[in-house]
């Protein structure tokens, strides 16, 4: 494939970020995206899919960018389809948060009110209205709230079609071209090398998940992201559950064709992306958790990603101090998937100059809001 050697816009990285925003920028401006692996071949491709705002512990502006963002997956999700003839998988599958011990019960009806207040549908279950909603639950717990509009998407397919809806808006999207060399003169980045090529952009946009800025390590634009591994296994059970599960960090998502899929870890690993008998330990325990009678479903695979958590609170989004034709869009987390509309949004704002959503715009750096 020929890399273009003055694309209006260079993105760096290829994830779920990088590829909405292509597809964004893409069509009024020539894209060129680089990526050092596969299309998706990170955290994006290892992600859950899901796409939680009440059932979340977020509030005030995480939780406003975050409502923001689930808004526009209904006609997103259709527009892609239409785009690429792709189904990304949305569905309003709901979510089940449950209860085990008194403590638990008690502060799920702080959050019942909580969330009701804050115009989110939340319905307050007893231990009779849990089994009754969902009988693949645990039988120890001792009440839930149901969060009906809840909502998945298969996350491989969401990136596959932001990827594909980009190329056939006029974008170059090239696997396996890592980032070697930046130059700069003054506040402008002038050279990229990629590969063996140099290319001259008018714009560069950051979207490189756990790895931050270390593509660009000769340049400092003041974002910290350090990587938090995430293992995750999926199994195959009888019967699956109707609702997603969740309590404190853990989770169980019914997935198509069966699968269900456990998570998650959260372990400060480095960049090693590995499996371990420990992570599978702690995965097992809260499917026990969640819904022992799954116990002895069969194992179909298990893996891990990277999420990109920035220890000053993320997103970070916006230009950089000190730079005229550079963007990042670094931080995301656990949120990549849900946050990835309004990352795009917001990063083509920035690119035209104009406001960006308005719940975006504690993240832009030099106007971040750190809760």
């Amino acid at each position: 494939m020929t890399v273009p050697r003055t694309p209006d816009v260079l993105v760096i990285g290829g994830g779920v970020i990088g590829c909405a925003i292509a597809r964004e920028l893409a069509g009024q401006r020539r894209v060129l995206v680089v990526d050092r692996g596969p299309i998706g071949g990170e955290a994006s491709s290892a992600a859950a899919g899901v796409l939680g705002v009440a059932s979340g512990d977020d509030e005030g502006e995480r939780q406003a960018l975050r409502r923001a963002s689930l808004a526009t997956f209904p006609a997103l999700a259709g527009a892609l389809r239409d785009e690429t003839g792709i189904d990304v998988g949305f569905a309003r599958c709901g979510a089940l948060q449950l209860a085990c011990t008194q403590d638990d019960l008690a502060g799920l009806e702080i959050r019942a009110a909580r969330r009701r207040a804050q115009a989110f549908r939340a319905e307050l279950l007893d231990a009779g209205g849990v089994r009754a909603l969902e009988p693949a639950a645990t039988p120890d717990a001792l009440g839930g709230i149901c969060f009906p509009d809840e909502a998945v998407v298969v996350a491989e397919r969401l990136v596959t079609a932001f990827a594909e809806a980009a190329r056939r808006r006029g974008a170059t999207i090239v696997p396996g071209l890592p980032v070697l060399a930046v130059e700069r003169a003054g506040a402008r980045v002038t050279r990229v090398r990629v590969g063996p090529d140099w290319i001259t952009p008018g714009l560069v946009v950051l979207a490189t998940g756990a790895w931050g800025a270390s593509p660009i390590a000769d340049l400092d634009v003041g974002v910290a992201v350090v990587p938090v591994r995430g293992q995750m296994m999926a199994v195959r059970p009888a019967r699956a559950p109707r609702h997603a599960l969740t309590s404190g960090n853990a989770f169980l998502i019914p997935r198509p064709h069966g699968e269900v899929w456990i998570g998650a870890t959260f372990e400060d690993a480095g960049f090693v992306k590995a499996v371990t008998a420990d992570g599978l330990r702690m995965l097992a325990a809260h499917l026990s958790r969640l819904a022992p009678a799954m116990i002895d479903a069969p194992i179909v695979r298990a893996w891990a990603g990277l999420r990109p958590l920035c220890p000053d609170g993320g997103p970070v989004l916006g230009r950089p101090c000190g730079f005229a034709n550079l963007l990042v869009a670094l931080g995301h987390h656990r949120s990549g998937i849900l946050l990835a509309p309004i990352t795009a949004r917001t990063i083509a704002a920035c690119a035209d100059e104009v406001a960006a959503p308005a719940e975006a715009e504690p993240f832009l750096l030099g106007a971040r809001a750190v809760e």
